[in-house]
């Protein structure tokens, strides 16, 4: 059944996803984001920048400063007048990104961005010869900077070609830049396109045998390839390079524990704590180390520290939930189900976008269901979660989940029974 309409679904669901403007799309939680900025290597750099550049205040009341209604026929005057304000959105979107406000960062980057492209003027037949004359009033490094961000912009939604798009110009402009290269490799991993985000890190490694975003992101792809030792190489690495990188001993801890090395994942945890004792991900991963050990306690006293270090965390409501309903009960009694779909609900509360909750919510709430229309709130779950799918593997399960579901009450229905359950 699954087999036959699950093409069906997914191509309704894709179709009903494409038709939202880019632009529309909703963003990752700030912790998802904020997760990816720190694994490039220029993140300390433009949060340094962006604290010292001046408050939101501040561009705002030059971007109000700024003359209206410039005449397109005064080329130099309207270039300069666009470019000018063009790099003011981009200094406040920083300033935003900086407090984590990304809603409107991504605003006023793609403002800005649609100034340089002259968006307005895309009918005019001076077209090319403006937009040229903005990107030189720009100048080259804020316009680089400003394709950098819309490329990040562009790939937290998804975009995966305007994304390209935008740091494939940026590398034209600055071919040594490696963190460019890795964004771009990432870009093309989030496509599947594996090959092809293989060359991108060799080229950034040629240029920087110590890139730690290169080496740190490239043991994702190596994982992703299932080829573990090469992964583990870039990790040791990177670690060695920076003994501080604390995403890079993480990753290295999740390989050991893929490895079954519990005792190797537990070692390089401690290290990542010494340097990080408040890191909730330090904890969430200490957390599935000893969930894998099958300490289910521990394995929740774990994953609360982490929930109380970053509340915004969504990865240790769903571990929790999981360690409640595997926590053995006494005299046979129930696992707590009430208490995993709070943490899974709270889950999804923090972060809308995080696949691994409906999975779990879904198929817990549909195993509880005392009725048809508890039933049926589990269809309205999982079409909730298609909004919000970004991947064709995600959009696959959820579609999955939801055609069973559909299928289980709808033969309820013509069987005439009030609840799934057969007894």
């Amino acid at each position: 059944l699954v087999t036959f309409i699950q093409p069906q679904e997914i191509a309704r669901a894709q179709e009903a996803m494409a038709s939202n403007a880019v632009e529309s799309r909703a963003l990752p939680s700030s912790y998802t984001i904020i997760q990816l900025l720190k694994s490039f290597s220029g993140y300390n750099k433009w949060m340094s920048d962006a604290a010292r550049g001046g408050t939101v205040a501040k561009f705002t009341s030059q971007l109000e400063d700024l003359l209206e209604g410039v005449p397109r026929k005064s080329m130099v005057a309207f270039s300069d007048n666009l470019a000018t304000k063009a790099s003011l959105l981009l200094n406040r979107g920083r300033r935003y990104a900086y407090e984590k406000d990304f809603v409107k960062a991504v605003k006023d980057f793609d403002e800005a961005y649609a100034l340089v492209e002259d968006k307005d003027g895309s009918d005019e037949s001076d077209h090319d010869e403006v937009k040229k004359a903005i990107v030189t009033a720009m100048g080259n490094v804020d316009y680089c900077r400003l394709l950098e961000w819309c490329g990040m912009c562009k790939h937290l939604r998804f975009d995966l070609k305007g994304a390209l798009e935008c740091y494939e110009r940026c590398s034209e402009l600055e071919p040594e830049n490696t963190e460019i290269l890795v964004k771009r490799a990432g870009v093309k991993m989030d496509g599947a396109n594996y090959s092809d985000a293989d060359a991108l890190f060799k080229e950034a490694l040629a240029l920087n045998p110590t890139a730690s975003d290169a080496l740190l992101h490239r043991a994702n792809l190596r994982m992703l390839q299932q080829r573990v030792p090469e992964s583990e190489t870039d990790l040791d690495t990177c670690i060695r390079l920076y003994p501080n990188n604390l995403l890079a001993r993480l990753r290295l801890a999740t390989v050991c524990m893929a490895k079954e090395d519990l005792d190797g994942a537990k070692k390089m945890l401690e290290k990542a704590e010494e340097y990080d004792p408040d890191s909730s991900e330090v904890h969430c991963y200490r957390g599935e180390l000893h969930f894998a050990r099958g300490d289910f306690n521990e394995a929740k006293s774990e994953f609360q520290k982490a929930m109380e270090c970053d509340t915004s965390n969504p990865t240790p409501y769903v571990n929790a939930a999981l360690a409640v309903v595997n926590t053995p009960s006494a005299m046979g009694a129930m696992p707590d189900f009430a208490e995993a779909i709070r943490l899974l609900e709270k889950a999804i509360e923090v972060d809308p976008m995080f696949h691994a909750a409906y999975v779990q919510l879904g198929q817990m709430k549909l195993s509880m269901a005392t009725d048809l229309s508890r039933a049926k709130e589990v269809v309205e779950l999982y079409d909730k979660g298609l909004e919000y799918c970004r991947t064709p593997e995600e959009l696959r399960d959820i579609c999955s989940m939801r055609i069973l579901t559909v299928a289980q009450i709808d033969a309820a229905h013509a069987l005439h029974m009030e609840t799934l359950n057969m007894q």
